[in-house]
């Protein structure tokens, strides 16, 4: 009797220790924040990562500038070097719903995150009401689930439905290199967007620059903290809890300058274009194919176009085979663009397809190197899509409005977050420029209707927000 009652006595003690309540939660373990993106009308992607503090590594070893290429090779730890926030073992949910409060608020399931995919998981959250704001707030914990973290907060608004039209504003970026922050917590061109209030972000690429930016990324390890030392910014966590994006991206965030699949430069030691798509998808919401396209209502269709996965060989002989999208990507470009019936219709490119671009460069559309399909795209836009249908770009270091003068398509580059990084414009060009700056800041594109007209508003944006140049065009309902 006695054995028996000491047996019962460790199992209840047992089973209580296994079923205990949570502990109250302790600070927040997301230095990194989260990510929201792929957002349209009924779904959307949050990205999630677990980190060991709440916040990024300020008393590191500091890495900012240019690399020295021609160095002997370090093995650093990224442990030792400011902005690192490294990831934890642990588990991850995602509470959303319509009540700012999130009463009545809809759960995921929590999922362990593992060093394999630098601590990160991304939820995909499916039937949500369109043209409506979400709230949420991502939750994590230790591995057991007995130990929570303060959660971190956040909104995003679902895209109307395809027959509808309400106002939308995005902006697009590029060019955000990290020797060239303009602000102790980042950028302040974070917070300029954040009061423009947009529904969506496009970071057009070279979001890091794993080739340029010190410490050259020579392992795996050392370009997940390229993007995790960015992202850990102050500016760039309060952005992206509040609004959702779609990340391109370009040749620095791929792999290194003007690459392409195969290319292999020593001086990235072990670093490969093959490791480089790994870790693109392991730091920002993606789902499906890096080419795709959203629809936001009646008024704005987008399409996103990859420009390296697909490509020839920069230099590779001109010609019909030439390419920088790949035959899929094309036939797929073409055909969904003909069958859009929204009113206006916004490529937004990697790269330049109007240009003008330097004469020496060799990397995009808007170059000799790839005449034929720069050539061949233009003339068909100019044929079937009109004056609906404008491009958007990033890469360059300089903003521009351009139209070509061939066939009149339209092309708005961004250029760089920052003034620092902007250089490098080959000069206003009379005959093709409407306008030409060399600054940093953002793109801002929004459609509305007014008077049985719907309008499409492009306007550049210095850092500080304001508007430098507008430009809108109309078309009855």
């Amino acid at each position: 009797m006695r054995a028996l009652t000491v047996f019962f006595i460790t199992f209840v003690a047992f089973a209580c220790i296994s079923c205990q309540e949570p502990e109250v939660p302790l600070e927040s373990r997301q230095a990194t924040g989260v990510k929201i993106g792929e957002v349209d009308s009924t779904s959307a992607v949050i990205w999630t990562r677990v980190t060991e503090s709440d916040q990024r590594r300020a008393d590191g070893e500091v890495r900012r500038g240019r690399p020295d290429r021609k160095a002997p090779r370090e093995h650093l730890d990224p442990r030792d070097l400011e902005g690192s926030t490294p990831g934890a073992p642990g588990r991850v949910q995602i509470r959303y719903g319509l009540a700012p409060d999130l009463g009545e608020a809809a759960e995921t399931e929590w999922r362990a995150v593992a060093a394999e995919d630098d601590y990160t998981h991304q939820f995909h959250l499916a039937d949500l009401e369109p043209g409506t704001t979400y709230y949420f707030e991502s939750r994590t914990s230790d591995p057991t689930g007995h130990v929570l973290h303060l959660p971190l907060s956040g909104s995003f608004q679902t895209a109307p439905a395809a027959d509808v039209r309400d106002g939308v504003r995005g902006v697009v970026i590029t060019g955000q290199a990290y020797r060239d922050a303009d602000d102790p917590d980042g950028f302040s061109v974070y917070r300029s967007m954040l009061e423009f209030a947009p529904h969506w972000i496009v970071p057009t690429g070279d979001t890091v620059y794993y080739d340029s930016d010190d410490p050259l990324a020579v392992s795996l390890e050392i370009a997940r903290y390229h993007w995790t030392r960015m992202y850990s910014y102050p500016t760039l966590v309060d952005f992206h809890r509040q609004v959702s994006g779609y990340w391109e991206k370009d040749d620095h965030d791929s792999y290194a300058n003007d690459g392409w699949p195969g290319l292999v430069r020593d001086y990235m030691g072990d670093f490969s274009y093959e490791l480089g798509l790994k870790v693109f998808a392991e730091q920002v919401p993606f789902r499906g194919e890096p080419y795709r396209r959203f629809r936001w209502g009646k008024g704005l269709e987008i399409w996103l176009v990859e420009g390296r996965d697909f490509r020839s060989p920069n230099d590779a002989e001109d010609g019909p085979e030439k390419t920088i999208w790949g035959a899929e990507q094309k036939k797929w470009l073409t055909e969904s663009l003909l069958a859009s019936d929204a009113d206006w219709k916004l490529l937004i490119s990697p790269t330049p397809i109007v240009g003008p671009d330097r004469g020496k460069k060799a990397d995009n559309h808007a170059n000799e190197a790839f005449a034929h399909e720069g050539d061949w795209f233009r003339a068909w836009a100019a044929e079937n899509l009109g004056d609906q249908f404008f491009i958007a770009c990033g890469d360059r270091h300089w903003q521009y409005h351009s139209v070509d003068p061939k066939t009149g398509v339209q092309e708005f580059s961004s250029g760089p977050v920052s003034d620092e990084h902007a250089s490098g414009t080959p000069g206003e060009d009379p005959e093709m420029h409407r306008y030409h700056n060399v600054q940093g800041g953002f793109l801002s594109v929004e459609t509305d209707t007014a008077d049985g007209e719907s309008r499409i508003t492009f306007r550049f944006h210095g850092v500080d927000g304001e508007v430098d140049y507008e430009w809108s065009r109309t078309r009855p309902l």
